[in-house]
Formats: structure tokens, C-alpha cells, sequence
């Protein structure tokens, strides 16, 4: 499928593209995997980054319960692996570690600021690091090749619109919005660049505009 099309994501509330499911819901889970294709994939490593995350808030029961739901046992960072199997485990997680003390949305967030830490400790991202370290520009500029090594789903764009701030668009952006925002978060912290701050501005398709600026 064209990465440039974008998949309308459901129902919306209003233009900004509020979902009219609540976000977590069974209903929403179920249209993402409604609009996933079977050739979008991502790699194990990212699969791994999200067990990581729920190991740290909710312990070995909580890992065992997503591995369960995920239908593996255990994943291998560089193999490739169907993007349902992500969505899938990631909201067993965050449903399960979701209570009145954190939200679903601060469990994904957690698990994307997870997941690119963990690729910053990589071969692959190790050496992508040392490219970008303290250099924005170099660190935005390398996120669409980053994109592309390590999922197949969709693609990811740079428009700049200042020294310490830009826009990055990502097409079909299967995962809530928060664990993108914890992603980059953690991408930026990895590569030493300081006073990251994302919004999202969600879209009633699957294609997302992230708007960045950093000190």
C-alpha cells in the first residue's frame, strides 16, 4: 500500500480527530487491527522495549500475561514480527497496568520512551548514535532511514520550521499516539538533546504530525 494514503482511522468526534472510542477500549483496539495490513511488520527489538516496560511497572506476571496474548514466547530483536503481535501485547500491557494511579496513555507513553532506548543499545542503533549524538539536525535527519530499517508499515518525513523545532509526519502510526511521543522522547534523550517537547496533532487517519521543539 502507498505510504503517502492515508487510512482513515473510524469515527471521530470532531475535525482535530478525536477517536469516538475511549482510547484502550476493545473497540478501538479492534478497528486498529481492522486497518493493518500482512505485510506490515517491525522488529522484535520493539516487541522486546514493550515487555521491558511492563517488566519495570508491573513485574514477571505482568510480562508472562502479554507473552500469553502475543501468542510467542519469547521474541528476537532483529527478526521481524506482524504489527498486530505489537498492538496486541502493548495493549494487553497497558490495559493491565492502567489503574487510578497512572492512565493508559502514561503506560504506552512509558513503553515507546522504553523501546528507543532499547534500540539506542543496539548494534543498529549504536551506530546510528554515534552519527547524531548532541546534533539535532542529525538526529531528525536519520529518523526516516531509522524508520525504515526496523518496520515495514508506513514511513516517516522531516519538515523543518525553525533552528530547535520542526514537524514530523509519520504515515500509517498503527500505535497510540502517546508511545510515539515516548518514543521520541527517548530517541532525543539517548542522543543527548535537551527540553524535547512533542505534540501530536491527530488526525481522523492513520498518518500523524508530531510538532517538535527542544532548547
Amino acid at each position: 500500500m502507498n505510504e503517502g494514503v492515508g487510512v482513515r482511522l473510524g469515527r471521530v468526534n470532531d475535525a482535530a480527530g478525536h477517536e469516538a472510542w475511549p482510547i484502550g477500549s476493545e473497540e478501538e483496539l479492534r478497528h486498529r487491527l481492522s486497518l493493518v495490513t500482512p505485510g506490515d511488520t517491525t522488529r522484535g527489538l520493539f516487541l522486546n522495549g514493550v515487555l521491558q516496560a511492563v517488566r519495570q511497572l508491573g513485574g514477571e506476571a505482568a510480562v508472562q500475561h502479554c507473552l500469553a496474548e502475543s501468542g510467542e514466547k519469547r521474541f528476537l530483536d532483529l527478526f521481524n514480527y506482524p504489527v498486530d503481535t505489537m498492538l496486541r501485547m502493548s495493549y494487553a500491557g497497558a490495559r493491565r497496568l492502567s489503574d487510578e494511579t497512572r492512565t493508559f496513555d502514561e503506560v504506552m507513553r512509558q513503553m515507546g520512551y522504553v523501546s528507543a532506548r532499547s534500540f539506542a543499545t543496539s548494534t543498529m542503533g549504536a551506530i546510528m548514535l554515534r552519527l547524531v549524538i548532541s546534533d539535532s539536525r542529525r538526529l531528525l535527519d536519520a529518523m526516516p532511514s531509522a524508520h525504515r530499517m526496523n518496520t515495514s508499515a508506513g514511513g516517516c518525513k522531516v519538515h523543518w520550521t525553525g533552528f530547535h523545532s520542526a514537524v514530523l509526519r509519520i504515515t500509517r502510526d498503527y500505535l497510540p499516539h502517546s508511545y510515539t511521543e515516548g518514543a521520541l522522547q527517548g530517541a532525543f534523550e539517548a542522543a543527548r538533546v535537551r527540553g524535547l517537547t512533542v505534540r501530536c496533532r491527530p488526525t481522523p487517519s492513520l498518518d500523524n504530525d508530531y510538532e517538535l521543539s527542544w532548547d
